[in-house]
């Protein structure tokens, strides 16, 4: 019989007792109880656990392995509750459900494993659905149809909380961490919605009430508390003797969530963040980005989008003005170095679009109409460079994009000289005014539609110009260089 000794700190309860019975047989080990707190300890000298913790996993010689499964095998978990964790072997990644969907928790490469793998480690460990707990882990929950469920917090975050203290925000629908000086939430990419249906409840529960469905192990607290994993140094993280797959460690040198995967020790990546920067945490669009990551205020250039936000389309680069009015614009149409008689050009989808481009270029149909969001919030802006005083005008989307070009029932009717303007005015010009249309389409046949504004039927306008063609050629009827964005509120 392998022997730990569990240390229980719970109230002086029929519940609390019957838990313990049901730990005492599950796990056929030798328990000794401290009826203090509530509050369960795992470890292997009978200390103390932290009263920030519900649960507290204590060693500096094993890790905590969450359930492991493929990613088939989570998207068939069914009625995921939010704060449900899993480790996802397919990718080699962390993953929580957030109420709608999985969610990827991104990582950074900590080390390259130097670990022993001699197979000499000590056969101690607590089994949650294993009747053999693997030897690197002091808690190891297993299971492929069902997760671990983090402590859930609506509000407060716990006091006084010990450094690596871990819980889930159902406010936020956020995983937050304590790093001995600070509470941080790692880096995430949304990945895919969850399965319906439920299953039986059949699991472990640490503290009161039922177990959710969807999990073989679940923390509960009513007294704003987290999770303990164990927590060791740089050291002693090496010496861990054949570390499992999915293996979790707090690093107390570096301060920060640690596992093993794939011969490496890799990190929950909760840096600066670098949502939209990378391609592996693209945002929805550039407005998203700006919102949502501080850093890129003020600095224009190319970044990572994925506008409908599930992966289906791979994430491609495109040009975003952080700078102009407040920033977030995403580039949706270049018109490249000169305009053609014909007025076609072919949707790029998941080609870049950059100011640079030299060719006609577009965002697909598809990505536009994701991007520009409920049709009343949205609003264009028209860049014609080198061409006027004047070159910017801005459009309030009160219309639907897709329309001929003759029916100005579907076209925007209004621009304005200033982003101001177009922001706050929702009234339509007639249709008696040179300036009379929109933000109107073209069939192009398999190469889509093009994007262009109207001046009577002969191109893009622009304020202050008598002619749409001033540095186009004069056969050319569409514009020249001009840059379109949008900005979805």
């Amino acid at each position: 019989m392998k022997k730990l000794t569990l240390n229980i700190e719970a109230m002086k309860t029929q519940s609390t007792f019957n838990l313990a019975k049901k730990l005492l047989v599950s796990f056929g080990l030798f328990l000794t109880f401290n009826l203090l707190h509530a509050q369960v300890v795992i470890n292997e000298d009978d200390a103390a656990g932290d009263a920030s913790a519900e649960l507290d996993v204590q060693s500096t010689t094993k890790g905590m392995l969450f359930p492991v499964m493929t990613q088939a095998e989570r998207d068939a978990v069914p009625g995921p509750v939010e704060g449900l964790l899993i480790f996802n072997r397919t990718g080699g990644y962390h993953n929580y459900y957030d109420g709608s969907n999985w969610i990827q928790i991104d990582r950074l490469v900590a080390a390259v494993a130097t670990n022993p793998t001699a197979g000499t480690a000590s056969d101690v460990g607590v089994g949650v659905g294993v009747a053999d707990p693997d030897n690197s882990a002091l808690l190891h929950v297993n299971s492929v149809t069902k997760g671990f469920l983090l402590p859930r917090l609506t509000s407060s975050a716990p006091s006084s909380p010990a450094t690596g203290l871990i819980y889930y925000n159902t406010i936020s629908d956020a995983i937050i961490i304590y790093n001995g000086t600070d509470y941080v939430i790692p880096n995430t990419t949304a990945s895919s919605a969850g399965a319906g249906g439920s299953s039986t409840a059949s699991g472990v529960l640490i503290g009161t009430g039922s177990i959710d469905a969807s999990a073989k192990m679940e923390v509960k607290t009513t007294a704003s508390k987290g999770l303990l994993i164990p927590r060791m140094n740089d050291a002693q993280r090496n010496a861990i003797d054949t570390p499992a797959e999915g293996l979790t460690i707090y690093n107390t040198t570096s301060n920060e969530v640690q596992y093993y995967a794939a011969a490496t020790w890799y990190k929950w990546d909760s840096s600066v963040n670098n949502y939209g920067q990378v391609v592996g945490n693209p945002g929805l669009q550039c407005n998203d980005i700006y919102n949502s990551n501080p850093a890129t205020q003020g600095v224009d250039g190319n970044y990572w989008i994925d506008p409908d936000g599930a992966g289906a389309n791979p994430a491609y680069e495109c040009y975003c003005d952080m700078t102009n009015d407040g920033g977030g614009w995403t580039l949706v149409y270049n018109s490249g170095a000169k305009g053609t008689n014909g007025r076609i050009a072919t949707a790029s989808g998941a080609t870049p679009i950059l100011p640079g481009d030299a060719s006609f270029k577009k965002l697909s149909d598809t990505d536009i109409d994701l991007i520009r969001g409920t049709l009343a919030t949205s609003i264009l802006r028209v860049e014609k460079p080198k061409a006027c005083n004047t070159n910017t005008i801005y459009f309030q989307q009160n219309r639907a994009f897709k329309g001929n070009a003759t029916n100005n029932t579907e076209s925007i009717r209004s621009y304005y000289t200033s982003y101001a303007n177009a922001l706050t005015s929702t009234g339509l010009q007639t249709a008696t005014t040179n300036y009379h249309s929109a933000f109107d389409t073209w069939g192009g046949g398999a190469a889509g539609y093009q994007i262009i504004f109207d001046y009577n039927a002969e191109g893009f306008i622009y304020n202050g110009c008598n002619s749409p063609h001033a540095d186009c050629t004069a056969n050319n009827r569409s514009v020249c260089g001009a840059l379109v964005y949008i900005k979805d509120f």
